[in-house]
């Protein structure tokens, strides 16, 4: 399949990597779109007036951000109706979603014309969540029906069952098994690009705010200010490029974790064990602040951010997996002395 028919073809099938790169793209084109605009209409690609959508520069953005849904809609549908083949679902779904995300969008402009957002405004915005959700893990997360179906042949390489099978299916995919030296292997290379991005980031942060020293992030009448305009694309540069490679860890450790569950022939949703004390952990101290609960809610998070840790480190990293194959593929240590 060409990369033509992958961003505007509605035939055939993509497998989760082909979706997540082609949307990845897309996302970059649609934003790269939407400056431009910016910068037709205001003179500046970080127009607050277009960026910050104000309620009294409705003239302004409204155009511009419905030029961007428009500019996207066909590519994004393509792929999705293709993920959709792939995963044998109807396409009504995506179609069904994407026009309650289109009816969403007149919610603000209801309110740049002193209209109040009504309650079923928001129980309606509720609900097209847990259905964003929903497509989420549809078209990015599951995946696709094995074997051909009536849109064409699977759309993975034949004999795939995930674990090592590649790179990619070792780091990212979340079905199969992997030993526990994959785990380790995995978690050490993930940990250690974390840890390079983290003090290159605080370098190169340190080095923007001495070059800057007029950098007032807190005040938002400087963020809206002449002299922050030049600041904010390649500050956001430096904030966006580390934040990618965070999501893409926490996504790999995840899929690791899963794998690792697999070798055990345990639940892949023990690794909520794991996700939940993690952002519980984050979560805690803006919970604390809001309802005045105090540090006991703190200690609490961080005592079982530790308890989960412990727990990862003896099943993911200590506990040996199943001897022969079980029901989420080949034992990873067959053929081994």
């Amino acid at each position: 399949m060409t990369w033509g028919e992958i961003f505007f073809g509605f035939h055939g099938r993509i497998n989760r990597k082909t979706y997540w790169f082609a949307s990845i793209l897309a996302g970059i084109a649609g934003l790269s779109f939407n400056a431009l605009l910016a910068y037709l209409a205001t003179g500046d690609p970080l127009a607050p007036e277009v960026w910050q959508r104000p309620a009294d520069k409705n003239e302004i953005w409204a155009p511009v951000w419905l030029a961007y849904f428009l500019f996207l809609a066909w590519p994004s549908a393509a792929l999705a109706v293709k993920r959709l083949h792939d995963r044998g679902r109807p396409v009504w779904i995506w179609y069904a979603y994407y026009a309650g995300a289109f009816v969403l969008t007149l919610v603000p402009l209801r309110n740049t014309a002193g209209a109040e957002t009504s309650q079923a405004a928001g129980i309606f915005a509720i609900i097209l969540m847990i259905f964003a959700a929903y497509i989420f893990f549809e078209l990015g997360v599951l995946r696709g029906a094995v074997g051909p179906n009536e849109h064409g042949e699977d759309s993975l390489p034949p004999g795939y069952y995930g674990g090592d099978y590649s790179f990619w299916s070792w780091m990212l995919a979340l079905e199969g098994r992997i030993s526990r030296e994959k785990w380790w292997r995995g978690f050490f290379i993930l940990a250690g690009a974390c840890f390079a991005v983290t003090v290159l980031s605080a370098l190169l942060l340190g080095a923007f705010g001495a070059r800057h020293p007029e950098l007032d992030l807190a005040n938002p009448d400087w963020l809206d200010s002449p002299q922050a305009k030049p600041l904010l694309l390649p500050l956001l540069a430096l904030i966006t490029i580390p934040s990618l490679v965070y999501l893409f860890a926490l996504w790999s450790f995840v899929a690791l974790g899963v794998k690792r569950l697999h070798d055990r022939d345990l639940s892949s949703w023990l690794i909520l064990v794991v996700v939940l004390p993690f952002f519980g952990a984050l979560a805690s101290p803006a919970i604390a602040v809001t309802f005045d609960l105090g540090e006991s809610l703190i200690s609490l998070a961080f005592l079982l951010l530790m308890a989960s840790a412990i727990w990862s480190v003896l099943q993911f990293g200590i506990f040996k997996g199943d001897t022969g194959p079980n029901q989420h593929g080949p034992d990873p240590l067959a053929g081994r002395g």
